[in-house]
C-alpha cells in the first residue's frame, strides 16, 4: 500500500493540548513513478473478464461470492482509480464502459495487448496512454471460534459465558498495465494486493457469521481503495493535511497569544503573524516564543513558503525547546522533497494551483 506520509501529521495530534486549534492545508503528493511529459490524457478499461465464464460462476459457487461479484468489484476498482485521477492536475482521465477478456479466471497476467489494439482506443478516446486492469480476483475467508469468559452475576457468583466470534478477512489482488501509446512501452505492470478484516459475536456459530458484515459490500470498498491507490501510484494528488498551531500562551503573553488566534481563526494571518513575530522577538518567557515560532512555521507553510516553514520550526526547537517542533521540522523536510518530486512529475507549464 502506497504510504500516504501526511498521515503521520493525524498522529501528531494526540501530543497537543487543549490550547491549540487545526488547520487544514492541501498538498500536491508525488506519485511512485515518474511518467513522460507527452502523455496528458489516460483512458481506462477493463481487461480482466474471465475467458471462461464458466469456471469463474464454479469459482464463485465453491468461495460463496455472488454470482457477478467479481464483475461488480472490477467496476468499483475502476471507480476508485477515476476518483483519484480526477484529483490530480496532471492528467485527463477519459473512463469507458470497455471489457476485454483476459486470462481464463480472470486471476493472471495474459500477454499484453497488441499496440494496433491501444492504438485504436486512444484514438477512439483521444488519448496518449491506456491503463488496462488485467487481472482481479477477490476472496472472502470465514472462520469461527468458540471463545468462553469468566463473568459475575448481581450476587457476585461466578459463571462462564459462552460464545462464538467469527472472522472474515477480505483480500482484492488487482493487475494493472499502464501502456504508453506513442513510445510502444509498458510503463508499468503492478499487482496490488489489498486487505480489510471484519469480526462479530454471535451466541452460535451461525448467528456470528450472520452478524458480519456484507462480504460483497466488503468487497466492493476494497477494491475501489485498491484503485485509487494505483491512480496514487501513478499521478500526483491532491491530499489534505491538518495542522495544530498554539491559541494561548502563558502570563505576559497569554492576551497576544489569544488576538492571533483570533485572527488566525478569522482567515487574517498576516495580522496574526505580526504578533507571533513580536513574541518571538520580545516575549519574556521562552515556552512563549517557542510557540509563537512555531506558529509562525505553521503559517509560512500555509503559504506554501516551506523553506521559510522550515526556518521557524527549527527555531521553535533549537532556540527554543519546543519539543513539538522536533517532528514538525521531519514533516517539513517530508514536504519539500514532496514538492520537488512534484514540480518534476507535473513536467513544464503544467498548472498544479489548488
Amino acid at each position: 500500500m502506497k504510504k500516504l506520509f501526511f498521515l503521520a501529521s493525524v498522529l501528531t495530534t494526540a501530543l497537543f493540548t487543549s490550547c491549540t486549534s487545526t488547520i487544514e492545508l492541501p498538498m500536491l503528493q508525488s506519485a511512485d513513478l515518474y511518467l513522460p511529459e507527452h502523455i496528458q490524457t489516460i483512458v481506462t478499461i477493463d481487461r480482466s473478464r474471465p475467458s471462461k465464464g464458466f469456471n469463474n460462476v464454479v469459482e464463485g459457487l465453491l468461495s460463496g461470492e455472488g454470482i457477478g461479484q467479481d464483475r461488480r468489484g472490477r467496476m468499483r476498482a475502476l471507480d476508485g482509480l477515476a476518483a483519484t485521477l480526477t484529483r490530480t492536475p496532471r492528467f485527463n482521465i477519459k473512463t469507458t464502459a470497455l471489457e476485454m477478456k483476459g486470462s481464463p479466471a480472470g486471476n493472471s497476467f495474459e500477454s499484453p495487448l497488441p499496440w494496433e489494439e491501444i492504438n485504436r482506443i486512444c484514438k477512439q478516446y483521444g488519448a496518449d496512454a491506456l491503463i488496462a486492469m488485467e487481472l482481479y480476483d477477490s476472496d472472502n475467508f470465514i472462520s469461527t471460534e468458540q471463545r468462553k469468559d469468566k463473568k459475575k452475576d448481581k450476587e457476585g457468583k461466578e459463571y462462564i459465558e459462552s460464545y462464538y466470534v467469527a472472522d472474515m478477512r477480505t483480500q482484492v489482488r488487482i493487475g494493472w498495465r499502464l501502456y504508453d501509446n506513442r513510445e510502444r512501452h509498458i510503463i508499468d505492470q503492478f499487482t496490488g494486493t489489498e486487505d480489510a478484516s471484519s469480526d462479530a459475536r454471535g451466541d452460535t456459530e451461525e448467528a456470528a457469521k450472520g452478524n458480519l458484515p456484507d462480504p460483497e459490500a466488503i468487497t466492493q470498498n476494497v477494491s475501489f481503495a485498491a484503485g485509487e491507490l494505483y491512480g496514487m501510484r501513478i499521478a500526483p494528488v491532491w491530499v489534505t493535511v491538518t495542522r495544530e498551531w498554539y491559541t494561548n500562551g502563558k502570563g505576559a503573553a497569554k492576551a497576544d497569544m489569544e488576538r492571533a488566534a483570533r485572527y488566525a481563526k478569522t482567515g487574517e494571518w498576516d495580522q496574526a503573524s505580526e504578533i507571533w513575530t513580536s513574541l518571538v522577538n520580545t516575549a519574556a518567557d521562552e515556552k512563549n516564543r517557542g510557540r509563537a515560532a512555531y506558529n509562525m512555521a505553521v503559517a509560512n507553510e500555509r503559504e506554501g513558503q516551506l523553506r521559510a516553514a522550515l526556518q521557524w520550526a527549527r527555531r521553535a526547537y533549537t532556540d527554543f525547546g519546543n519539543k513539538k517542533a522536533r517532528n514538525y521540522v521531519d514533516l517539513i523536510r517530508q514536504r519539500i522533497f514532496e514538492q520537488e518530486r512534484v514540480e518534476e512529475q507535473m513536467g513544464n507549464g503544467s498548472n498544479f494551483q489548488h
